[in-house]
């Protein structure tokens, strides 16, 4: 086999994590933004019958109806569930334009998600870190002859 088909091969292998992660993301990320506001439903059908603009605040809530809406905010279009849905967007597409998803993302999100992680264990922090990895795993394959980590 020659050097280039083992190199197509083992990018196959990386690229094959890294979509993995992908999809991850994408699936974290519509949780957050689709599934997240279905269980405050009465909350957002509230915050839209009294007007968009402005009807959610930043500051120390005083009441328990400015308490929730704040809360269902943050659980859906205020959390970190739209970027991390785009950002696995763009690494399925780039895994299917044959594009290197580079490693440095997956140890940017493995940092962040292991602070999530440790701050709030019984959250869905886990699998970001199992992105992250994924990521990393992904690079190091797609980046070496035989997908085999550099010695």
């Amino acid at each position: 086999m020659e050097l280039t088909e083992q190199r197509a091969a083992s990018g196959w292998r990386g690229a094959r994590s890294t979509r993995i992660a992908g999809w991850i993301a994408v699936a974290f990320g519509v949780v957050h933004v689709v599934v997240s506001p279905l269980d405050v439903r009465d909350t957002w059908s509230q915050a839209v019958a009294d007007g968009w603009w402005n009807t959610f605040t930043l500051e120390k809530s005083a009441t328990l109806a400015q308490f929730e809406r704040s809360e269902a905010l943050w659980i859906s279009l205020g959390s970190f569930g739209v970027p991390v849905l785009v950002l696995g967007c763009y690494i399925v597409w780039s895994t299917r334009h044959h594009q290197r998803v580079p490693g440095w993302i997956g140890w940017l999100m493995l940092g962040w998600a292991l602070l999530l992680a440790t701050a709030v264990p019984a959250s869905p922090a886990w699998a970001l870190l199992v992105c992250g990895g994924l990521i990393v795993l992904g690079d190091g394959k797609s980046s070496r002859p035989n997908g085999l980590p550099a010695a």
